[in-house]
């Protein structure tokens, strides 16, 4: 059995077809297949099975997987540290970015970036519950992300910073351009451009029903997907938002601000969050210790 036997392996098995690992590998089929055939042969057994839904493992091939993942990891770990005591430290560390922590992310990583310039940062925004699901498999490593999901029980959590939500707005969409709080009187009928209602933090729960309290229900034009659209509707006029108060640094020059709801006193916390589980690279155990 071979180390190359085993990537192959481990690749068509989280890829779940031949054709799918090979793009991956950026290798050929006929030698993936060929390479899992003589792992079948050497070790006397199938390792896979086909099923309605593609290749299925046997019992057999489940515990190549499980531990064969390991002892690549533990490979690859090696290697790194042995490159690490020569050249200085490498690698790459795979990050998740949930746009309302862009202001806390770009400093963390410009001076992690200076600390350790051989290590590449792979970046992807995402909403977050992609990005969970992402960490939770293993495909990213650290996400910035807002404190309170519960998903997110049993990660390891950071404090980068900490932010009022607020209603964000131009001066076109303003209730009360003339003060510098917004009395929540002052939202009757204004179009508002939530996030929506099974959103992971409930930014909104306190407002919406606040607004109730005072006797009126908000207008409510928009539920988004994600803050980036509703930053978007918020820039082109179609109403205001309620969201962390740094967010508007995030389109510098566009017109958009923030300004306190009377009454309303809500905070969210920007994270660096990970799982301690499993395989952690010296450049990702770096990265998660780093201290801007």
């Amino acid at each position: 059995m071979t180390i190359r036997q085993l990537e192959y392996f481990c690749a068509v098995v989280e890829e779940g077809s031949v054709s799918a690992a090979s793009r991956r590998l950026h290798v050929a089929q006929p030698p993936v297949s060929r390479q899992i055939a003589l792992l079948e042969q050497e070790l006397g057994v199938s390792l896979f099975r086909r099923g309605s839904k593609g290749m299925l493992l046997t019992e057999a091939g489940e515990s190549l997987y499980q531990q064969g993942r390991d002892y690549i990891s533990d490979m690859e770990r090696l290697a790194e540290r042995v490159r690490a005591l020569g050249t200085g430290v490498r690698g790459t560390v795979r990050l998740g970015v949930l746009y309302s922590t862009v202001p806390y992310a770009l400093p963390y990583l410009r001076a992690f970036r200076a600390a350790y310039p051989q290590v590449e940062l792979y970046i992807r925004v995402g909403a977050p519950q992609d990005l969970l699901a992402d960490l939770n498999r293993g495909d990213l490593n650290a996400l910035f992300l807002r404190a309170g999901a519960k998903e997110t029980i049993g990660l390891h959590e950071r404090i980068l910073g900490s932010d009022a939500i607020k209603l964000i707005m131009t001066r076109d969409t303003d209730p009360a351009p003339e003060l510098d709080t917004i009395p929540i009187e002052r939202l009757r009928s204004v179009p508002m451009c939530l996030l929506r209602s099974d959103d992971l933090w409930g930014y909104n729960q306190a407002l919406l029903k606040d607004c109730q309290r005072s006797g009126f229900m908000p207008s409510v034009v928009c539920q988004c997907y994600d803050t980036p659209m509703a930053m978007q509707l918020v820039q082109s006029g179609f109403g205001v938002s309620f969201l962390p108060e740094r967010i508007v640094e995030t389109l510098p020059h566009s017109g958009i601000y923030a300004k306190s709801v009377q009454g309303v006193a809500e905070n969210s916390y920007a994270v660096l969050a990970w799982n301690e589980n499993g395989y952690r690279s010296a450049s990702v155990e770096l990265f998660t210790a780093f201290r801007p």
